[in-house]
């Protein structure tokens, strides 16, 4: 399933930027734009893409919503605020059962959102198969359009995005089997130093076991720097 993401009388370019790297992040590329009011290839909007400037270098331009549509099997006009007309409003988080739900039918979804001041007009939401919004627990301040945007990208491709985050732990390799009897042997020594009780050295030393590696690590360091205190203590009590 294809989801293009088509906005409607934007007017602020950080926003259609912002709307972008937010697409991108999320592993969407398909940006339509209808009306543009703001230079959507300008330093401004570029700025806000940040490595997601090729979405806005490809994102077709429509003059009415009816075109930039007219080729997707359903399109999902987005709001904030409440309608006079009588709507069945979906939430976001509803959305992709929603979608699912249809089967291989649906090939090209159009996710569609309305400029920063007053969202989508009447005419639009008529032109749309499904009204959705995204839940607030306060009516106001509502999300701007890059926020919006940013919600349904991540709602839309929970399924299928990864936590990519760089492991920067204290230490990314397991401890060698070696070092972790060194640090039983060294961390008994110790314990035995202090004079703690043996039922809490038991307690400890299947404590380590548990630990992952990063944490063992933590323990060497703070077992040798106990030691280097309790060494220093000794050599000022021996210092005539």
């Amino acid at each position: 399933m294809e989801i293009i993401f088509v906005l409607v009388d934007p007017e602020e370019p950080e926003n259609i930027g912002a709307a972008a790297r937010a697409m991108h992040t999320m592993g969407y590329n398909a940006l339509r734009l209808v009306r543009p009011q703001a230079d959507y290839l300008g330093e401004k909007a570029f700025a806000l893409a940040h490595g997601s400037q090729h979405v806005l270098k490809t994102a077709q331009v429509y003059e009415n919503l009816g075109d930039a549509i007219a080729d997707c099997d359903f399109a999902c006009a987005t709001t904030a605020r409440h309608r006079y007309e009588k709507h069945h409003y979906t939430s976001v988080r509803d959305l992709p059962t929603h979608l699912q739900a249809k089967g291989e039918w649906l090939h090209r979804v159009a996710i569609v959102f309305g400029g920063e001041r007053s969202g989508l007009k009447s005419a639009d939401i008529e032109a749309c198969d499904l009204l959705t919004t995204i839940p607030q627990h306060q009516l106001q301040p509502s999300l701007n359009l890059a926020q919006a945007v940013m919600v349904y990208s991540f709602v839309l491709s929970a399924e299928q995005t990864q936590v990519q985050i760089t492991d920067q732990r204290l230490n990314s390799e397991p401890m060698p089997a070696a070092e972790y009897a060194s640090l039983k042997q060294l961390l008994q020594q110790l314990m035995t130093r202090v004079n703690l009780p043996e039922r809490y050295q038991s307690y400890v030393m299947h404590g380590i076991a548990r630990l992952d590696r990063e944490d063992l690590y933590v323990i060497h360091k703070l077992r040798a720097a106990f030691n280097h205190v309790l060494d220093q203590a000794l050599t000022g009590q021996e210092t005539p």
